[in-house]
């Protein structure tokens, strides 16, 4: 009898115990804004056995990624996570990376000097709400419906070939793309100067899983805004790292952190907490010109968006 005891004391312990979470898994494209994350985990504020950090060519794998559960949290524009609440609807904001200030371009061949000059012309942009959202606004800007001008749908990877090759006139873009465009002659005609606070990139969870992996996102925040201060306060250390991840020159992270606020703890606070938050006020206008420009459907409803407690609860050293 006491052996048969305590063998279901075993096997009701063994019932008790928490099947092991596996590691919180973050995704997104190479981009200076979601450095804090790779620059973590160099500087060794971040266990990989806890928070795993895979990395995309484009955003439409990104996306693609969320949507089908292989990553818990996504560094995503706002306008993409608009559009990825129509298949996960109910998909969170739960930090601000950054506001774009200058680092989204429109990008043409010399000799067209206006945007006027784009009607009739072939424009190069990624297949993602971000791309069609910039483009809407550069449209807007120009006076041009969508129907003066050709559009061609593009991944990230596939602008600079396509634009060499003479398929393109201009291109919609950021980051790497735009410093090889500007190698080949291309220059800056529309830039998000032009729509302050219009185009943000942040990172979103699932309620599910920011409740599953809780620690590790608290953990993740905590390393995210610590590597964060290293990038502000010490660029000498951190501008090296961040070209060496991203196969390019320590001038050319330095010219792209210009065309980016990068948002610490306390300003994503005040981004993120508010009746109405400033983030669900940004979104909602957000909403709206990808509704008109017929990219979204659905209801406008801001208020489950953003979770804040994130952010709130992570503690800094």
């Amino acid at each position: 009898m006491k052996k048969i005891y305590g063998l279901c004391l075993l096997l009701f312990l063994a019932g008790c115990v928490e099947e092991p979470v596996q590691p919180l898994v973050f995704g997104a494209v190479t981009w200076p804004g979601y450095e804090p994350a790779y620059l973590a985990r160099e500087l060794g504020f971040l266990d990989e056995s806890q928070v795993h950090l895979a990395e995309f060519t484009n955003t439409t794998e990104v996306v693609r990624a969320m949507r089908n559960g292989s990553l818990q949290i996504a560094g995503l524009t706002l306008d993409e996570a608009l559009s990825l609440r129509q298949s996960i609807p109910d998909l969170q904001v739960f930090m601000v990376v950054d506001v774009s200030n200058g680092a989204d371009v429109l990008m043409v061949r010399q000799g067209i000097s206006s945007l006027g000059q784009l009607k009739g012309k072939r424009i190069g942009v990624e297949k993602t709400a971000l791309g069609a959202y910039f483009l809407t606004l550069i449209l807007r800007a120009a006076d041009l419906p969508a129907k003066d001008v050709h559009i061609v749908s593009l991944p990230l990877d596939e602008q600079v070939q396509a634009y060499r090759s003479g398929k393109l006139d201009a291109v919609v873009t950021f980051g790497l793309v735009r410093d090889e465009l500007s190698r080949l002659g291309a220059v800056v005609l529309f830039d998000s100067t032009k729509v302050p606070g219009k185009i943000v990139d942040t990172l979103v969870v699932r309620p599910a899983d920011a409740v599953l992996y809780s620690k590790q996102l608290h953990t993740f925040a905590k390393a995210w805004f610590r590597a964060l201060s290293v990038i502000q306060s010490d660029p000498a250390l951190a501008y090296p790292l961040l070209a060496k991840r991203e196969h390019v020159q320590v001038a050319q992270i330095d010219e792209t952190l210009r065309g980016l606020e990068l948002l610490d703890k306390r300003n994503n606070l005040l981004q993120l907490t508010g009746v109405p938050a400033p983030l669900a006020k940004t979104a909602s206008e957000i909403h709206i010109v990808l509704k008109q420009a017929g990219l979204l459907t659905g209801n406008d409803d801001m208020s489950q968006l953003i979770n804040s407690r994130i952010v709130a609860e992570a503690g800094l050293d």
